[in-house]
């Protein structure tokens, strides 16, 4: 009987160290976790007001807020437990209105632990609102 328990145990022990093994060397090769979700910034002389609102893959709101950036000012929000902790990519839709509609982006972006999303502010450009995803 005690040889059995011995197997059964030994049989558990087995694939758990493999994922764990797994995870690690990933972790390893990756490196830590990137901390922003995203970062705002306003390379424009002026002032703006930019709402930002996020939605996930099934449309639900995961964050909405309004800020009042001034010149070179900067914004950046950490990210969500369970993407910071997740392998997998994540789609997230982010919607930028600038100045109350003057200009509107709406961009999907795959997220992952290691990256995080760009959204920067230039009035004088064609397109004033340049959302892209940076890898880390």
């Amino acid at each position: 009987m005690r040889n059995y328990r011995k197997l059964l145990l030994f049989l558990l022990i087995i694939p758990l160290a493999a994922i764990l093994s797994y995870y690690l060397l990933i972790l390893l090769l990756g490196g830590p976790a990137v901390d922003n979700f995203f970062e705002l910034k306003n390379h424009d002389e002026g002032t703006h007001e930019v709402s930002v609102e996020i939605l996930n893959s099934h449309n639900e709101s995961v964050f909405k807020e309004s800020y009042k950036l001034r010149p070179d000012e900067s914004v950046s929000i950490t990210k969500p437990f369970n993407l910071r902790n997740s392998f997998k990519s994540k789609e997230y839709i982010f919607k930028i209105i600038l100045d109350n509609g003057i200009a509107e982006e709406k961009i999907s972006i795959y997220l992952n632990r290691w990256s995080t999303a760009t959204m920067d502010i230039y009035w004088a450009n064609e397109t004033p609102i340049m959302i892209r995803e940076v890898m880390v």
